[in-house]
């Protein structure tokens, strides 16, 4: 939408362009001695109007059963984002992640981050009952977990039944998201900062399958 004109303080030469622009245009009819009456006014309202973006549609939030699908999904479709450079902890998205918590700069590990930002991402769609986590450490989760516990976020420590959705914190110090349910003994799950071998400081965004045994706790949101 272009700029509102202030047409009672236009000089008689400007208020005749705009006469003129607004004839040629189709919504003016009258005079164009550059003194903006009633007709001049209605005519410009009429122009600003038809130049006004549509106001959208009114869009429902996501509901909070959805959210474990969906945190699985915006994070799922990161697979394949790599650190640039090669083993530097950097690149325009891994900066990106990093930026979701409360640590500033980059070249430092982000499995953290990947799921920190995750979380933000969701809340976008959907009204979180929880204050969003910020760390950039893997075992941090845990204690942030425990300081949401009244809005529904719960920690498992000892490992219970893992479901897709949940936030996997492993034995070594990294974490990941799990995208299906815990079966046979091993969980699938998405994981930033890993590589081909499962490393905690990998170089890009990897579908992991790891055994539940390198699983030191895990947490779930409320849905």
């Amino acid at each position: 939408m272009p700029d509102p004109i202030d047409l009672e303080n236009l000089t008689i030469p400007d208020a005749q362009l705009v006469q003129h622009g607004l004839m040629k245009l189709g919504y003016y009819e009258g005079t164009t001695l550059g003194l903006p009456g009633p007709k001049t006014k209605a005519a410009y309202a009429k122009y600003l109007a038809d130049k006004s973006p549509p106001k959208p549609d009114a869009v429902d939030p996501v509901p909070l059963k959805r959210l474990p699908a969906l945190l699985s999904r915006i994070l799922e479709r990161e697979v394949g984002v790599r650190e640039v450079p090669k083993n530097s902890n950097r690149g325009h998205r891994v900066e990106e992640y990093q930026a979701a918590t409360w640590l500033d700069g980059s070249g430092w590990p982000w499995c953290a981050a990947f799921i920190c930002w995750g979380v933000r991402e969701a809340g976008k769609l959907i009204d979180l009952p929880f204050d969003r986590p910020q760390t950039a450490g893997a075992w941090d989760f845990e204690r942030w977990a425990r300081t949401q516990e009244r809005d529904g976020v719960k920690l498992y420590k000892p490992r219970r039944s893992i479901r897709k959705g949940d936030i996997v914190v492993f034995t070594f110090s990294h974490i990941g998201l799990a995208i299906e349910d815990e079966s046979g003994g091993y969980v699938t799950t998405v994981e930033g900062n890993t590589d081909s071998s499962g490393s905690r400081d990998g170089g890009g965004v990897y579908r992991k399958r790891r055994a539940v045994s390198l699983v030191r706790s895990h947490i779930r949101l409320p849905s």
